[in-house]
């Protein structure tokens, strides 16, 4: 029977080797995954933080007086929402595209109380330390969990809010992976996994699951297809943009002049852990 980091590394093993496969058929590697994906991932996700279910949570608990930690701040959704209603912020990110989008607006905002580590967690000094702690969609290619959290948990002085979907998005077009690699798609680590890590580490969570609004929204066909072929990890060809093109012709849905897939919404826990 496997122990609860054993499953962790099975799934982070299984889905490593499929994309590394993947990304060897066109002679690329993972290295630069959110070089090119910082645009879209900023396009879809910097509008739509006021009505997330963690920000709501974070709201009600913070002062001007609460320092914060954002580990894997990405572009800011987060770090840039809570500026205005918190003491100093402490953005960890070690994505240089992300990090751009993140101090642009910073400077635009003049935002005077975000510091930016351009560094990975497991990098970060060891002293870091704030009242809040967010970790949000940051786990999931992370093989040595264990340590990823201990870290976290020692670097909270009130509460660390970590968050992770229940079926990740991936799920929504594994249909298309299958069309074009031959084989199921292999899902990363979810939030259920990570609780069972905790528990062994016996760090006692409370959890909330949380519904959100998928993020897999195209303003049209095209940027659709150019998105969906970096995350599928296809070739950039006329045959394939063909294919493509036909299988999401018939299977997205336009609501409010968004094209997004059917399936409108993915749950997602919230993990609250205290010292």
């Amino acid at each position: 029977m496997q122990s609860a980091i054993e499953r962790w590394k099975a799934l982070i093993d299984a889905r490593a080797q499929q994309m590394d496969a993947a990304y060897a058929r066109l002679g690329r590697t993972s290295s630069d995954f959110w070089d090119r994906r910082a645009r879209s991932f900023h396009r879809a996700t910097k509008d739509r933080v006021v009505d997330d279910p963690l920000f709501q949570r974070l709201r009600q608990v913070v002062t001007p007086q609460t320092s914060v930690l954002d580990v894997g701040a990405g572009t800011g959704r987060f770090a840039l929402a809570l500026a205005p209603q918190v003491g100093p912020i402490t953005a960890v990110e070690p994505n240089i595209s992300m990090l751009s989008y993140l101090r642009s607006t910073i400077a635009e905002r003049n935002l005077t109380n975000i510091t930016c580590i351009p560094a990975t967690w497991q990098d970060a000094p060891d002293d870091l330390q704030a009242d809040i702690v967010i970790c949000s969609h940051v786990l999931y290619p992370i093989r040595e969990v264990e340590m990823f959290l201990a870290k976290l948990h020692a670097a909270t002085r009130r509460a660390c809010y970590i968050y992770m979907r229940a079926i990740h998005f991936d799920a929504l077009t594994s249909h298309i992976w299958q069309h074009f690699h031959g084989d199921p798609r292999h899902l990363p680590p979810a939030y259920i996994h990570a609780l069972d890590i905790l528990y062994d580490m016996g760090i006692y969570a409370d959890v909330e699951i949380v519904t959100m609004p998928q993020t897999l929204r195209y303003p049209s066909l095209d940027i659709a297809i150019e998105e969906l072929l970096e995350q599928l990890i296809l070739p950039d060809n006329p045959q394939t943009r063909t294919e493509l093109r036909q299988l999401l012709n018939g299977w997205l849905v336009e609501r409010d002049g968004i094209l997004t897939p059917p399936t409108d919404t993915l749950a997602s826990a919230i993990i609250r852990v205290q010292p």
